[in-house]
């Protein structure tokens, strides 16, 4: 089964809780919470105050992906929030194994993100201690840049490590996935889609019509 994460910096942020309250009922399977610093990457988005807003309102589980210099800085926060799912990017981590059991040993389910130009097998060694793998198939900052085709090579290159060694670990996609894209990334193992502008945030479309359509067809791919 595919998963939706819709992507809350998509949202209208002047009707938030509408929004949060029509993908709730098109059954979605998590919110996808990007916080910047500003530093990793050139821009600033939501915050933990947004997740606690997030928790305070709606139980649907949150995917919160960290694109910080310092993740270790936000774990204990999250967990105490009650968050689901953390990832953050090996390239701005030194003691990577260490941060993973901090994670899990708050509750939550644990991460590792890859820029497009970090290589794979830059994870080989730990990615059996984390829960899922988030792909970035554009750089990670700003919503509405264009998909990078080369990382559906690198998806299955994913796929195809995980399968060798036997784990259970998901594949997450995020970065301009729609109908096209989606499709493209679920045939070469997606587990997971985070869904935004190209997909489920299109001006003059009813988000919740969109969310329950864009889940079925992505899983209509697997049949």
């Amino acid at each position: 089964m595919v998963k939706i994460a819709p992507s809350v910096m998509c949202a209208d942020f002047l009707d938030l809780e509408r929004n949060i309250r029509d993908m709730e009922r098109a059954a979605v399977d998590f919110f996808h919470i990007d916080i910047m610093d500003g530093h990793f990457v050139p821009n600033l988005t939501l915050n933990l105050d947004i997740v606690r807003l997030l928790k305070s309102i709606s139980k649907t589980p949150l995917d919160v992906h960290l694109m910080v210099e310092n993740p270790e800085n936000y774990i204990s926060r999250l967990g105490e929030l009650g968050v689901e799912y953390v990832s953050f990017h090996i390239e701005t981590v030194r003691y990577p194994f260490r941060l993973i059991r901090e994670i899990k040993g708050k509750g939550m389910k644990a991460g590792i993100a890859l820029n497009p130009v970090t290589a794979v097998e830059s994870i080989q060694y730990v990615i059996g201690e984390a829960e899922f793998v988030l792909v970035m198939t554009v750089e990670p900052g700003f919503a509405g840049q264009s998909f990078i085709p080369e990382m559906l090579e690198k998806i299955a290159l994913v796929k195809k490590t995980i399968d060798s060694k036997k784990m259970n670990i998901q594949i997450e996609v995020d970065g301009n996935i729609s109908e096209q894209t989606g499709k493209l990334c679920v045939e070469r193992g997606a587990d997971i889609l985070v869904a935004g502008t190209s997909s489920v945030f299109k001006k003059g479309v009813d988000l919740f019509s969109a969310c329950v359509d864009f889940k079925k067809l992505m899983n209509e791919t697997i049949i």
